[in-house]
């Protein structure tokens, strides 16, 4: 099983929907095409976290410690999207040598006792991807990654559970309460 890399000129995550109904994606497109991928939100909260911190381990001055994440409209999912699979594991290293920045990624392991029948495309994608990308998309990346995780609902102070607009009915107060 051989690992597929990619080096892509536009590397980013996003999500469509609306709030509580929204489906987040990493994506990378580049000369050989568009790749994208389903993730859950709290991965892309790490990944930009984690990236961050990559990027300060390489360079200590790195801007991206000081800067505010936001918006980059270059940065917008590109459509349709037909994602690849689901990322499960996500792992990072840097390569010193070529001053890239590598993010590798796994689909989710199938349950394998769910006695379903094997899915011949995850089967394919078992041997991941390889994203090597330059420290100024990396530092795209976290910026843009950071500010689109942090667009969702308000979180309720008592359970950290998300509200929905007209409030929630918070566990910590066994429902009978509506958290506003």
């Amino acid at each position: 099983m051989s690992e597929m890399d990619m080096t892509p000129e536009i590397f980013t995550a996003d999500y469509t929907g609306g709030p509580g109904e929204r489906t987040f994606f990493v994506q990378a497109r580049g000369s050989s095409g568009t790749l994208s991928y389903l993730v859950e939100k709290q991965q892309v909260v790490v990944l930009g976290e984690k990236l961050r911190d990559l990027l300060m381990l390489v360079d200590t001055v790195d801007p991206v410690l000081e800067a505010t994440p936001a918006r980059d409209p270059a940065l917008r999912l590109e459509t349709p999207i037909e994602p690849e699979w689901r990322i499960g594991t996500i792992g990072l290293a840097y390569e010193e040598d070529q001053d890239l920045v590598v993010v590798q990624v796994q689909p989710v392991e199938p349950d394998e006792d769910s006695g379903a029948e094997p899915d011949p495309v995850l089967e394919a994608a078992q041997s991941g991807a390889r994203f090597l990308l330059r420290r100024d998309q990396v530092r795209s990346f976290v910026l843009h990654a950071l500010a689109v995780a942090s667009e969702g609902r308000d979180t309720c102070p008592l359970c950290g559970l998300p509200m929905d607009p007209g409030g929630h009915r918070c566990p910590a107060s066994n429902g009978h309460h509506l958290t506003v």
